[in-house]
């Protein structure tokens, strides 16, 4: 018997004549607005979450080479710089294309410069 999934369904709902693409919407449309009422359920206990990494190694990282990368965005995975840069999006580029599990990526603020505001 083969497997459920979404493309499964999907090619079938594209198979379906107009009236019955409609039917299926206006049942999607039910199915919404009931979830929308009813309380909130548990999560699933079939999909596991997304470990939070532990980011002490980032955080050390960061205290120890703030002023070196200050006015930097930079991209970590554990203590290995991934990229920096002045530019976000050149640091989020590089962090896809390395491939590191969930890479820290955050500004780094001048330790000797005051902010305002917040």
């Amino acid at each position: 018997m083969s497997e459920i999934t979404v493309e499964n369904i999907f090619t079938q709902i594209v198979q379906l004549p107009p009236i019955e693409r409609f039917k299926l919407r206006r049942l999607l449309d039910q199915l919404e607005q009931v979830e929308r009422k009813s309380p909130k359920s548990p999560l699933d206990k079939r999909v596991p979450p997304i470990p939070v990494p532990d980011s002490t190694r980032e955080m050390r990282w960061i205290a120890d080479h703030q002023r070196e990368y200050a006015g930097q965005w930079v991209a970590l995975d554990g203590d290995r710089l991934i990229a920096h840069s002045p530019n976000h999006d050149e640091v989020w580029a590089a962090a896809e294309a390395d491939g590191a599990y969930l890479p820290m990526i955050v500004f780094i603020e001048d330790p000797d410069k005051i902010y305002a505001g917040f």
